[in-house]
């Protein structure tokens, strides 16, 4: 699927606003391409924000020892993230080409570690977008929305 010079230029707008650290780019421009296409903005911004959610989470995660107080609560949020944002991508690519379809269910949807390890990288480039988009809240005077 191509993507549209508007989906390209908010990419390059995000990898710069990152320091040039994304590493799904090309999904992120999916994810944006398909939403604009079926004309789904709330269902983008949840993936967007659910995305960030794991992102965070999983940071958490990783810096907690198994033994500590909370372990077990955080591996259990991080789990529900996972299954959640795997939901809204399901959704979001009901009627996307089949290439994408493909793509999305070898790399995100399928229940191997791999497409978890898939799904935490996504999740930090949608956290980036996250991030700018309460960035561009703050300077419009609106409250930013974790």
């Amino acid at each position: 699927m191509e993507l549209s010079p508007d989906t390209e230029a908010v990419l390059a707008y995000l990898q710069a606003y990152s320091g040039n650290t994304l590493r799904k780019m090309r999904d992120v421009g999916l994810i944006l391409e398909v939403a604009a296409q079926r004309n789904v903005a709330a269902l983008a911004n949840d993936i967007i924000f659910t995305g960030a959610a794991l992102w965070r989470v999983y940071r958490v995660w990783k810096r907690l020892p198994p033994s500590a107080e909370g372990y077990r609560t955080v591996t259990e949020t991080f789990s529900e993230s996972i299954t959640a944002l795997r939901q809204l991508l399901g959704q979001l690519l009901e009627e996307a080409p089949a290439e994408v379809q493909q793509r999305f269910q070898e790399t995100y949807l399928r229940l191997a570690e791999g497409a978890v390890r898939n799904l935490v990288d996504l999740a930090h480039d949608l956290s980036w977008f996250k991030q700018l988009q309460n960035d561009m809240r703050r300077r419009r005077g609106e409250s930013p929305q974790e």
